[in-house]
């Protein structure tokens, strides 16, 4: 499958290179994790090597990725992601952001609930010459199991 262009960021200077980072990023979480928009894993925006690492330990590849965040917006159909806080280097872009979304599918194992949740997590992504190759994320996936009445203290 061909890739669309992206980014070219060789031989840029280092505050050039996390300008393109920011610019990337940006697009790339607006797209895939507010929009549902899988097509940037079809760019030379994202490498054919990506890893996204989850807190549980769980490694994703773009294939597999592919189909959790399918999965993630059929769950909240309404999702948003809002980025509070981004930091870009020359190889590193650091995004803090607050999840929202009303629960209308099977989600974590628990059942569709209706419920409007908010949470808030960290992404950490590793980008070079234009091309994110991978990402660590941790949220609170303890806190909205618990908004979705799955997890109850006491």
């Amino acid at each position: 499958m061909g890739r669309r262009s992206s980014v070219d960021a060789s031989n840029s200077p280092p505050s050039q290179t996390a300008a393109r980072n920011e610019r990337l990023v940006r697009d790339h979480f607006a797209a895939v994790w507010n929009d549902g928009d899988l097509g940037p894993f079809d760019t030379d925006a994202v490498s054919d090597d990506y890893v996204f690492h989850h807190q549980s330990d769980d490694d994703y590849s773009v294939d597999e990725l592919r189909g959790a965040w399918a999965n993630w917006h059929e769950a909240f159909p309404d999702l948003g992601n809002e980025i509070e806080d981004l930091i870009a280097t020359a190889n590193r872009v650091v995004v803090r952001y607050r999840f929202s979304g009303t629960h209308g599918a099977e989600a974590m194992g628990v059942q569709a609930t209706g419920i409007a949740a908010e949470t808030a997590g960290i992404v950490v992504f590793r980008v070079e010459e234009g091309q994110i190759l991978e990402a660590w994320a941790i949220d609170d996936t303890y806190g909205l199991l618990q908004q979705l009445g799955a997890i109850t203290d006491g």
